[in-house]
């Protein structure tokens, strides 16, 4: 999935895939691996390229704000998978943390608004990601067993054409 994004001044696109259980984000050119490690209060703990760093975040229409190491960056997403800034409605993520109980899509099926895509377990609660609208999935970020924070992409949803 690609990701434009804009920190300051600068506007950069980010990719990220999945391997695995691990992802791979490339950013300017490099290439780096990311491995979730644990979670802690409410911060993940990841390793990426051999060191380990401490997340946390939050996200308000397209403003994030994520911590890196107790360091705050505050950056604006602008459009994903080389789409329109409306795109973005079609990304959905967890609003806590939880564990994926199950995947009910795959890449490549159509959905309706409203059809349940993904199951999360948090607090005994099982709680369903829904598509906000009609169109096809795009990608997926998650599997069965995968621990997400809030924020992260876990789904793409695209309006069919």
């Amino acid at each position: 999935m690609k990701i434009q994004v804009k920190l300051g001044q600068e506007n950069m696109e980010i990719e990220v895939s999945r391997q695995g259980e691990k992802l791979l984000v490339e950013l300017a050119g490099q290439t780096h691996e990311l491995r979730m490690v644990g979670r802690t209060n409410g911060v993940l703990v990841v390793e990426v390229n051999g060191r380990f760093l401490h997340l946390a975040g939050t996200k308000q229409g397209y403003k994030r704000q994520l911590w890196l190491n107790g360091r705050c960056v505050a950056y604006e997403r602008l459009t994903a998978a080389g789409g329109d800034a409306e795109d973005v409605a079609g990304l959905l993520s967890a609003s806590i943390p939880a564990v994926v109980a199950d995947v009910l899509v795959k890449v490549g099926d159509e959905v309706s608004a409203g059809d349940k895509l993904i199951l999360l377990e948090s607090m005994k609660m099982i709680i369903p990601i829904e598509a906000p609208h009609d169109g096809i999935v795009a990608d997926l970020n998650c599997a069965t067993g995968d621990a997400v924070q809030p924020g992260l992409p876990l789904v793409e949803i695209r309006t069919a054409e």
